[in-house]
Order: structure tokens, then C-alpha cells, then sequence
């Protein structure tokens, strides 16, 4: 489970950055490289539905905890 979530975190996060541009698309397709071969390195098989499950959260009113 830890591992399946990992590649879908980590796809998430690249296609994030390709869309908004930070990643060319050069970059982009070694990044995605690199993401399939750690897939296929640890075995980790997902679906397209744990793919999209995947939700980025930010509360710009957010402050550091005071101790």
C-alpha cells in the first residue's frame, strides 16, 4: 500500500509541475522515466482510479505553531 501510494504521490507531483509549466518537456519525460523505473524496480502495480485519487491541500490563512 505504502509503495502504491508513493508512485501516485510522485506522479501527481510531476504532472502538477508540468502543467504550471516548471517542468519542460524534456525534463518532464525523464522524470516520468525515472518514476517507471522505480515502478517496475519495486513491482508496484496502480490504477487509474488510485492515480486520480490523489488531492494536494493549501490553507493560505495557515500559521506555524507557536511552543
Amino acid at each position: 500500500m505504502k509503495k502504491r501510494m508513493q508512485l501516485a504521490v510522485a506522479n501527481f507531483c510531476r504532472e502538477y509541475l508540468r502543467i504550471y509549466r516548471f517542468l519542460s518537456d524534456a525534463e518532464n519525460n525523464k522524470v516520468h522515466s525515472r518514476i517507471k523505473k522505480w515502478q517496475i524496480k519495486n513491482g508496484v502495480e496502480i490504477t487509474e482510479a488510485q492515480l486520480m485519487s490523489v488531492e494536494a491541500q493549501y490553507d493560505d490563512n495557515a500559521k506555524a505553531k507557536e511552543e
